[in-house]
């Protein structure tokens, strides 16, 4: 029980460094992960590249492969040399579908509402989705905005740490409160 309870808390320990980290580091993460999608896009598109220049001289080229690769490598290139750029092209492009899918609902409760009353909880969806869509849109820090999903992800990642410690606590004291009963029940037995 006590190599268990220890698994327990260094994997505790572990994920508790880890949401700290993702926390602290939340916009470099970001940006690492734009240009790691880049990297991924650039090795498919060297190797279509090399793959067509190695074929057979004899056999049909289609010139499709390369520029496709050409173009993934370009489109790689573009997220590894500017990730933030990226990040903040996505997030204006995301902000605004945002926006658009938030009207689309008001105008389906809209149209229910004509006919069937509608409670106004079912308003709180839509507004919440415009008001973080128009939020995003006028907010000067995108990258800190992109970055939000990593920090609640770290903040998950502590919380998840936390309970674990808890239960390992919670463990324990119940043990070491049953361990004095147990050993009285022991000498009862051998009596």
């Amino acid at each position: 029980m006590k190599k268990f309870l220890q698994n327990i808390v260094a994997r505790a320990l572990c994920v508790l460094a880890l949401g700290i980290l993702l926390i602290v580091f939340s916009e470099s993460i970001t940006l690492w992960m734009v240009m790691l999608c880049g990297v991924v896009f650039i090795i498919p598109g060297l190797v279509s590249i090399v793959s067509y220049f190695r074929r057979d001289p004899e056999g049909d080229r289609v010139m499709l492969y390369p520029v496709v690769g050409a173009g993934s490598i370009l489109f790689g290139l573009v997220l590894l040399i500017w990730p933030a750029l990226f990040v903040e092209a996505m997030m204006y492009i995301l902000s605004v579908i945002l926006i658009l899918v938030a009207a689309s609902q008001f105008y389906t409760l809209w149209n229910i509402h004509r006919g069937v009353k509608v409670h106004f909880a079912y308003y709180l969806v839509p507004a919440l989705e415009l008001a973080a869509g128009l939020y995003i849109l006028l907010g000067k820090d995108t990258l800190t905005i992109a970055s939000l999903p990593i920090i609640l992800l770290g903040c998950g990642f502590i919380i998840y740490a936390a309970l674990e410690l808890w239960t390992v606590y919670l463990i324990r004291t119940a043990s070491k409160q049953q361990s004095p009963l147990i050993q009285a029940e022991e000498v009862e037995e051998a009596e």
